[in-house]
């Protein structure tokens, strides 16, 4: 759908107080959207001459009048990035022109015709990969530059071809209502219900299984055989069963030789008897076997009791093992959290969720709970991973969280590379307040998460574009 806004700008003559060398656009590109080749990149003109521009809410035209030769720039209102192959028709009083941009965004066309349009309405159509716009507005000439200059305001006059030389791009924001956020530091940490150690019950000689025993890094599924133990007695503990399976012997043998001469008789004595005679037989049978097995027990088996990744493992072919020693440690790793310390404890009931920053990436985490113990003078607090994608977490890996909570802000949020220390090293945000003019503003902010700030003070009360990158270079302009 084609959209339509009119804009009027001005500017002014400015006298050039430094500048930067020209430079050729020499890269190419491809026409996604349009069947005609896309011209030859143009080497970036002299600035001088007169200037004009359009914009809307997606596209920003700046077109520069030298000599009857036309140079326009053709960018995205939002992020300054150039429009390439972009097929663009301007018409002022039945007067047409059509010209193409290049890979760089940047069209040229003869158009003696429009250095006599001042104040007239001027229709600019604007085709190009994704974008389909339509621009009406007065043209209101004024006189350029070719020097990038620090103007008696503080603002900077930028000439557009070193806009895109600089890598100057911007982004869009207004003053809005956000969750506060602070800042914890946190470590990640197992889920208890995600992670195992495993430990033999008695002491023993270990054997390795028949696909050996799993390394650090080895998955294993929950019931694997992880190690063998061959459990292991002391001579005084032999002694002592041996002693016990004799005594149990001749208590077995009596028994038996009772049991059959009552049962010998059985029709004479009470059933009673008898029953109580093969019985007594029977116990001591049951315990003369139990005493004989654990004599000689059998090796055990230490299973897996999760899925999982293998953490840590302290396990060699042979080793004398005692009970509780940690053999093995299994975590999922798909399954972790963040805890992080809280020195204000009232913060812990305002808590709503965190996120953080991982290689470039932002991961999202729940809320758990908190401790309600104090450990070293800070209430513990517990977050759940979620979202994680393709980044990659270890135990113990520090993170700086941003911990979103229920109490609001009034601000203007932004991406945290806008936000560059001036020469007097104050917090400045660059605001593009004209398709070559740039106005810096002192503010006051505070930390949303690792990636987002957001404005409290210092910057209008209203819609922005604000320099996400090389926004530090503005400030060296004199």
């Amino acid at each position: 759908m084609k959209k339509q806004m009119v804009a009027v700008l001005s500017g002014s003559l400015l006298t050039g107080m430094a500048s930067l060398p020209l430079a050729v656009f020499a890269h190419g590109g491809e026409d996604h959207s349009h069947d005609d080749a896309p011209p030859a990149p143009i080497i970036a003109p002299n600035n001088s001459g007169i200037h004009w521009e359009l914009q809307s809410p997606d596209v920003e035209l700046l077109g520069a009048l030298h000599d009857g030769k036309l140079t326009l720039y053709a960018s995205h209102f939002r992020d300054n990035t150039p429009i390439p192959n972009a097929n663009i028709e301007l018409e002022s009083k039945g007067q047409k022109l059509l010209l193409q941009t290049d890979a760089n965004g940047i069209g040229e066309t003869e158009a003696a015709w429009l250095q006599q349009a001042d104040k007239r309405e001027l229709l600019a159509t604007v085709q190009a990969k994704g974008v389909n716009d339509l621009l009406v507005g007065k043209l209101a000439f004024s006189n350029g530059t070719a020097q990038a200059t620090r103007l008696t305001d503080g603002s900077v006059f930028m000439p557009q071809a070193f806009q895109q030389i600089l890598g100057l791009h911007t982004t869009t924001s207004k003053p809005q209502t956000v969750a506060q956020r602070v800042t914890f530091n946190g470590v990640v940490v197992t889920d208890p219900n995600a992670s195992a150690v495993i430990q033999p019950p008695l002491s023993g000689r270990l054997l390795a299984p028949e696909d050996g025993f799993p390394s650090i890094g080895s998955t294993v599924k929950k019931g694997q055989i992880l190690a063998i133990l061959e459990p292991a007695a002391s001579n005084t503990d032999k002694g002592d069963q041996q002693d016990k399976i004799a005594e149990v012997r001749s208590e077995l043998a009596l028994a038996e030789k009772n049991a059959a001469r009552l049962t010998s008789i059985a029709g004479v004595i009470p059933q009673m008897e008898v029953d109580a005679a093969r019985n007594t037989a029977e116990t001591l049978n049951a315990r003369l076997k139990a005493l004989q097995s654990h004599l000689a027990q059998q090796p055990q088996p230490l299973l897996a009791p999760l899925s999982g990744i293998i953490s840590s493992a302290r396990v060699v072919l042979g080793q004398q093992a005692n009970a509780g020693d940690v053999l093995f440690e299994i975590i999922d790793p798909a399954q972790l959290q963040v805890e992080a310390l809280a020195y204000d404890a009232s913060v812990a009931a305002q808590i709503t969720g965190a996120t953080t920053t991982l290689n470039g990436k932002t991961l999202t985490l729940d809320f758990i709970g908190s401790s309600q113990q104090l450990r070293n003078q800070a209430l513990p607090l517990r977050f759940k991973v979620e979202a994680r994608g393709e980044s990659t977490l270890t135990i113990g890996q520090p993170l700086k969280l941003a911990v979103k909570t229920r109490t609001s802000i009034q601000g203007t949020p932004l991406p945290a590379s806008s936000v560059v220390n001036n020469n007097q090293q104050q917090p400045t945000v660059w605001v593009k307040t004209a398709a070559e003019r740039f106005t810096p503003h002192t503010v006051k902010l505070q930390t949303l998460d690792a990636d987002t700030v957001i404005i409290t003070e210092g910057l209008p009360n209203s819609s922005i574009r604000a320099v996400t990158s090389s926004a530090v270079l503005l400030s060296q302009v004199r």
